[in-house]
């Protein structure tokens, strides 16, 4: 980890330390070890400059070493068990057909017709977007029949505090003007920030950038812009060529196209062989982005928990925004069993206790009245 930051000679300013296409459950067992307590909030405005690694790097492979901290001296309630859990444990299933290989660009740019990697050039970071609950659009025709008033209105309702909608991806380009048209006017109105969100393949990174550009660059007739982008960075499985080299290549030029604009990594959850096994690029990402916004879906593991480790490893590199699982995992042969109304409201309780910025769940189209319900009682 520290190799990989010293290489590109960046470090995070002590202020602001402290503080989505189908995606993985945690593995059964991986939050072992969770901690809690009340945290300070993180502030919502520092400055990143890229001058030295030593502080902020070292720190995390010092935590990482160390491994899970003692228990706090007050002890959270237990964490319920699986068989608390509806639809847990999973039953086993006969073993199906095997899956269609993911999609992935036909081309790969190779490694050595890439640009080299470059250290940002400082800005000032503003969290204001991201704190607080939101709520991830993925499919615009299944959220709310792709009504934009309609998804303000039980935004607001909610109590919501952003919008995180899906506009690009390697395959289409920037696709979603029309949606942004339709939604950042009244969202705004209404005081709600707009996230827009893209998944790059990463098999040309430059090209990857020059579409987030785009979507950076967008206006609204009446000059309004989008309060953020998030880069969905997934993993091979998923088709995606992900590797340090080109995840700095691509967010590098992203960071340049943004300036001062909030850019958020969402990530996959900070799990031992992710974390120590060194199979996720935390570490060159980490350099480019204000946030991280961690995937949490605990199927059967317990969200608080899940939640609490999550923030600990992350937050040593960048503040965290976490994202809490809203669905269910039948089509992938997981839990067929939303999570309920009271495991939402433990994951949302865990993540403010332990320094999140603010969290949202996966997805609009998916989540239920109980979900909906626990979301909108939970005021971050």
């Amino acid at each position: 980890m520290v190799g990989v930051l010293a290489a590109l000679g960046l470090v995070v300013v002590a202020s602001h330390a402290a503080g989505a296409g189908s995606h993985p459950s945690r593995p059964t067992g991986a939050a072992s070890g969770a901690t809690s307590g009340t945290r300070e909030p993180a502030p919502t405005t520092s400055v990143i400059t890229a001058t030295t690694v030593a502080q902020s790097a070292t720190a995390a492979a010092a935590a990482a070493a160390a491994g899970p901290e003692p228990a706090a001296a007050s002890a959270p309630p237990p964490a319920p068990t699986v068989a608390q859990l509806a639809g847990c444990p999973v039953p086993p299933h006969p073993p199906g057909p095997p899956a269609p290989p993911p999609w992935h660009p036909a081309t790969l740019v190779p490694n050595s017709a890439l640009p080299p990697v470059q250290a940002p050039a400082p800005w000032r970071s503003d969290l204001q977007p991201i704190t607080g609950t939101g709520m991830w659009i993925w499919q615009w025709s299944q959220t709310d029949n792709g009504d934009a008033a309609a998804i303000v209105q039980q935004a607001v309702r909610a109590g919501l505090h952003q919008l995180w909608v899906r506009v690009g991806d390697s395959e289409n380009g920037f696709y979603g003007g029309p949606e942004l048209a339709a939604l950042v006017p009244p969202a705004h109105a209404a005081g709600l920030s707009v996230i827009a969100w893209g998944f790059p393949y990463l098999y040309d990174p430059v090209g990857d950038a020059r579409w987030t550009a785009q979507i950076l660059a967008w206006r609204s007739p009446s000059g309004e812009a989008i309060d953020g982008y998030s880069a969905d960075i997934e993993r091979p499985t998923e088709g995606v060529d992900l590797t340090a080299q080109r995840v700095a290549v691509y967010l590098g030029l992203v960071r340049r196209a943004a300036g001062n604009r909030l850019v958020v990594a969402t990530v996959y959850p900070p799990i031992d062989a992710y974390w120590f096994g060194g199979e996720y690029p935390f570490a060159a990402i980490a350099p480019y982005v204000d946030a991280f916004a961690p995937m949490i879906y605990w199927e059967c593991t317990d969200p608080g928990s899940d939640a609490a480790v999550d923030i600990a490893r992350l937050s040593a590199l960048r503040p965290v925004h976490i994202i809490g699982q809203a669905y269910n995992m039948a089509s992938v042969g997981g839990r067929a069993v939303s999570p309920s109304g009271a495991e939402i409201t433990e994951f949302l309780s865990a993540g403010r206790r332990a320094g999140a910025v603010g969290a949202s769940l996966w997805a609009w189209q998916t989540a239920t009245p109980a979900e909906w319900a626990a979301l909108a009682a939970y005021r971050w």
